[in-house]
């Protein structure tokens, strides 16, 4: 058998897999078994911030590897004490206490669990079409309707006391709006749900500071200012869950930093070791911080690892000294001025957004009546099979097909070129 017979008859097929086996990859590209070049624009889901077969991570991490690599969150080690030192001078003012996790998942689900305990209960106020990992507490907080939510046999193990509001979601407004003369009603409705469904407590609420995976959906300017102000009113922590923003992704730090506005708890991932070893943190206030201490909560065997520590205070120590956050937002405005350019010629593309290398482009019925979501799906395999590698959020209950590009922190304006060459070529061969 060869290695694709082999992975469907033995692994589990919980995702869609593409039939692509990739078998080495270098900075922005991957090479699949053939020695086929693939152009990497969905960073593995936002998680190569340094491209691929970065020698200064590789030998970091060898050397680590050397000194030691396994000890569990019961004993402190240098690697890290720095990483929470970094993370605490990275990070916006006033998260000033961290700790460690292994994914996305479990960082929010230990963010759920730490604004449960500070406040004593009370519900979880999320949006429809935010994402927040596959585990009980953060698929139950996470709007964005997956198997777990719509099949009532597994349905039955997310918990309650979660309350989903309407998403900020500009180009598909849920209360039939139009920008400039909305009133913000996405945040009046938030103010309802708060009132109405927040019983006698609201433990927190917890958001994208920009929706990834619902479709790249940028609030409109002032939302995370307005909700900050309702958080405050009701006595509810604001949770920003930054595993995919965070770490220079959309051209700061953090994107909850293009507002100014500051969560009592921020999570983050993916990014934070650039892929290399799994690895993610929470970040919160120090009398939230301090209220869980000595309190055995929440935890994981490999959660702070040396390893990962290493891996993670060598990425941000390259991405701070390459000035890759600034790349990220210089780059991320011409990829945005270039898709721009596409939404001119197809149209077919009824919006594109994004900030910094988290972009997006939404595409509508064609006039010849073709279904969005079959043409999105030969959009993708046409890129594919083209050499660009990208991801695409189509699901029909969500009423919306986006191509989501997140490439690299050290994607150039020469790779956006030829991204959109093979985009514009990808167009004309699926409308052709």
């Amino acid at each position: 058998m060869n290695v694709l017979e082999k992975d469907k008859k033995y692994l589990i097929q919980c995702y869609t897999t593409d039939d692509v086996v990739f078998t080495h990859a270098r900075g922005m590209y991957m090479y699949d078994e053939n020695g086929k070049e693939y152009l990497d624009f969905s960073g593995q889901f936002s998680a190569d911030s340094l491209g691929h077969g970065n020698e200064e991570m590789i030998e970091a991490l060898k050397k680590q590897l050397e000194k030691i690599t396994s000890v569990t969150s019961c004993f402190p080690t240098e690697e890290r004490a720095e990483l929470a030192q970094k993370l605490v001078e990275i990070s916006p003012e006033g998260l000033d206490k961290v700790m460690f996790g292994c994914t996305g998942s479990d960082a929010n689900e230990f963010a759920l669990k730490l604004a449960k305990y500070y406040r004593g209960g009370g519900r979880i106020i999320s949006f429809r079409r935010g994402f927040h990992g596959s585990t009980a507490g953060a698929a139950a907080a996470t709007g964005k309707s997956e198997m777990i939510q719509e099949n009532s046999g597994i349905s039955e193990l997310l918990p309650r006391g979660f309350v989903h509001s309407a998403p900020p979601y500009c180009h598909r407004c849920d209360f039939g709006k139009e920008p400039g003369n909305c009133w913000m009603q996405c945040l009046k409705y938030l103010e309802q749900t708060m009132l109405h469904e927040g019983g006698d407590r609201i433990a927190a609420v917890i958001s994208e500071p920009i929706f990834a995976a619902g479709g790249v959906i940028v609030p409109p300017e002032g939302f995370w200012k307005g909700v900050r102000e309702l958080c405050d009113r009701f006595g509810a922590l604001l949770i920003f869950d930054e595993v995919v923003t965070g770490i220079g992704q959309t051209g700061e730090m953090f994107a909850c930093q293009h507002e100014g506005v500051t969560p009592d708890i921020l999570v983050t991932g993916k990014g934070l070791t650039s892929g290399y070893v799994p690895g993610s943190a929470v970040l919160c206030k120090k009398e939230i911080g301090d209220a869980m201490s000595q309190i055995s909560l929440h935890g994981h065997t490999h959660s702070c690892y040396p390893l990962m520590c290493r891996s993670a205070l060598t990425n941000l120590s390259i991405i701070e000294r390459d000035r890759l956050v600034e790349n990220s937002r210089n780059v991320g405005a011409y990829l945005h001025e270039e898709l721009k350019k596409l939404k001119k010629e197809y149209p077919v593309i009824s919006d594109v957004r994004g900030r910094g290398l988290l972009q997006g482009f939404e595409l509508r019925d064609t006039d010849t009546g073709t279904d969005r979501f079959v043409f999105g799906q030969a959009l993708y395999e046409k890129m594919l099979q083209m050499g660009l590698i990208t991801e695409l959020e189509s699901r029909k209950n969500l009423e919306n097909v986006v191509v989501v590009l997140h490439p690299a922190l050290i994607a150039s304006k020469a790779d956006v070129d030829q991204a959109i060459n093979i985009i514009r070529n990808s167009f004309n061969a699926c409308l052709g």
